[in-house]
Formats: C-alpha cells, sequence, structure tokens
C-alpha cells in the first residue's frame, strides 16, 4: 500500500514538475527514478563491496571495527552517482535517493538475516537544517526501503545535536571528532535488530557512531545500508 502511494504521488506530481534523471537531469518517464544510460554506470555489483564495512574490498576498513555488523551499498560516489546524490541535496531531486533504497530493499529481501531486522533507522539531521531543506536524504532512502521490505521506519532513535560544521565539509580527524553530535533519542531498544541508513559511508564514522549509540539503548545487531561509499582517489 506504502509503495502504491508513493507511486500515485510521483504520478501527479510528474503532471507539473516533469520527472527528471537525478544523474542527467535528461527528461524520463513518471515511474522511473533514473534513466537506463545512467543506471548502467552508477550501479555496481554487490560483490564488488565487502559486506562488513561497506568499503571496496581492497580498501576494507574491517581493521578499524566499525560498530555495525554488516553493510549494504548500491554505488561508488564518484561520476553520475555523485552528481544524483548532490542534486538530492541542492536542488530537491530525491530520485537517486529512492531508486537506491529501492534496490536496497530488494537486496534485503533475498537475505533472510537482513529481513529479520525490527526496524529501519534514517542518521538523523538537525530540525533547522532539515527545515531549510525540506527533507532527509536518509529518510528517503529509509522509506524507499520500507516500501519494499515492509520493515518499519523507527523515529526519534537518535537526535542530531546542531553543529556548524558539515559533516561531508570535513576530514577523516575532524568527522570522528564531529560525530559526537549524534545522540540516544532515550528509546528502550532491547533485544531489536535494526538497519541504519545513510546516503554515504565515507570514513564510517558516523554510522559507527549512530550504531554506537543504538546498541548503547539496547540493539543486538545494526545493519548498514547507505546509496553510495567513497574510496580513495585514483592516481593518474
Amino acid at each position: 500500500m506504502m509503495k502504491l502511494i508513493m507511486k500515485l504521488c510521483l504520478f501527479c506530481i510528474d503532471i507539473v514538475y516533469p520527472n527528471r534523471c537525478p544523474c542527467c537531469n535528461c527528461f524520463i518517464e513518471w515511474n522511473r527514478y533514473i534513466c537506463d544510460e545512467c543506471e548502467a554506470e552508477v550501479k555496481v555489483d554487490a560483490d564488488v563491496f565487502c559486506r562488513s564495512c561497506g568499503k571496496v574490498k581492497q580498501e576494507c576498513i574491517c581493521a578499524v571495527l566499525p560498530a555495525y555488523d554488516r553493510a549494504a551499498v548500491v554505488s561508488f560516489y564518484e561520476g553520475k552517482s555523485k552528481t544524483a546524490l548532490i542534486s538530492m541535496k541542492e536542488s530537491s531531486n530525491r530520485n537517486f535517493g529512492r531508486y537506491a533504497g529501492e534496490n536496497l530493499g530488494k537486496w534485503i529481501e533475498q537475505q533472510p538475516d537482513w529481513m529479520e531486522a525490527d526496524g529501519i533507522v534514517a542518521v538523523p539531521m538537525h530540525w533547522t537544517k532539515k527545515l531549510l531543506r525540506g527533507y532527509n536524504q536518509a529518510d528517503v532512502i529509509a522509506k524507499s526501503i520500507s516500501s519494499v521490505t515492509g520493515i518499519p521506519v523507527e523515529k526519534k532513535c537518535i537526535i542530531k545535536r546542531y553543529s556548524r560544521k558539515a559533516q561531508h565539509k570535513l576530514g577523516a580527524k575532524e568527522r570522528a571528532e564531529n560525530v559526537y553530535s549524534f545522540i540516544s533519542g532515550g528509546r528502550d531498544l532491547e533485544g531489536r535488530k535494526l538497519i541504519l541508513c545513510d546516503d554515504i559511508i565515507t570514513t564510517g564514522s558516523t554510522m559507527s557512531r549512530c550504531a554506537e549509540i543504538l546498541k548503547e539503548c539496547g540493539a543486538d545487531v545494526v545493519y548498514a545500508a547507505a546509496a553510495a561509499t567513497t574510496r580513495r582517489k585514483r592516481e593518474g
């Protein structure tokens, strides 16, 4: 039912604001999230990623022990997927978040352990920033996963305190320090298995901090799901 309502809303919106691909900005059908050409470029085979940390296998960060238990990722944060994610942050085109969430949901449906999850938690945004943007991109991904899997989205498990520093503009050391602006929402999560969502895994600091908070509140298992992951810049 939730998926049907979402599709109906997209159809109505398309009448006034024709649907566009978030990667190349070309017009696409009302019920598409991305054009065929761009999808062929952005979608990465699941076997490329480490299923424990969400990074490309050759750049695995499992040695630094991320607090989440397993990870699932759709694409690399580069090229057209980077363009699409920036458009989601800056121009209100939410298509890539919906596309990523739908693909993550389809993958999760094939994983019995992930399908045992009790809820989906979006990495939060401070309410003032959410008010200015109109939405939290992690919420878009979480709701799309939920529409495919039927796993409910949980609210107010984690709270984001105000920070003048935007996480995506910080270096690795600064990111690690800035994540302490995330705090517990005070919910009892005893014995629960949760899927934590965000748009990008960069150093893993944000996902790890949020996973720590969920586990401190009693969660037994926290999986991480993201639209994209970064990889080291290649020389040459």
